[in-house]
């Protein structure tokens, strides 16, 4: 079994929305994932858009020409350089422990390193240890933790 990785095309529109979709209905399994999903928006059908977006780079990765996950990493810009930030990444559960999610941390370390920028920064929830751990894996490790306290009530 051969996992592939690629830039995503105008062709995973659907795929991608779909693999959203159920990214979305994971995140009230973690603290603080409701939130998290109201401070991005939802892509949606405009995954065209994001695809052709020069700021953002879209990967998508899978086993035999079908796509099982995708990661979104946004251009930004510190006092220290160019950076890039995953925003989203997701592996559909049935395909999760093939290296599907490594491939993909992989390639967007590798394009990170090809644009020169100076750091390539994630996120992952509160229990979302199989996040925390693809990230480790790939060296990337906490550098913060972000603290809330919910005010509405």
């Amino acid at each position: 079994m051969q996992v592939f990785t690629r830039r995503a095309s105008e062709s995973d529109c659907e795929v991608l929305e779909n693999l959203e979709s159920e990214a979305r209905a994971n995140l009230d399994h973690f603290r603080g994932g409701i939130r998290l999903g109201d401070e991005f928006e939802l892509v949606g059908k405009r995954w065209a858009s994001v695809i052709a977006d020069s700021s953002t780079n879209t990967f998508v990765a899978g086993v035999d020409e079908t796509v099982m996950g995708y990661l979104v990493a946004k251009l930004g810009q510190t006092n220290s350089g160019k950076i890039a930030t995953i925003e989203q990444v997701f592996v559909t559960k049935d395909a999760r422990n093939i290296g599907i999610g490594d491939a993909l941390v992989s390639a967007t370390i590798a394009w990170a390193k090809a644009e020169s920028l100076v750091a390539l920064d994630g996120f992952a929830l509160p229990g979302d240890r199989e996040t925390k751990n693809l990230f480790e894996r790939s060296g990337l490790v906490a550098r913060l933790i972000t603290v809330t306290t919910d005010l509405k009530n």
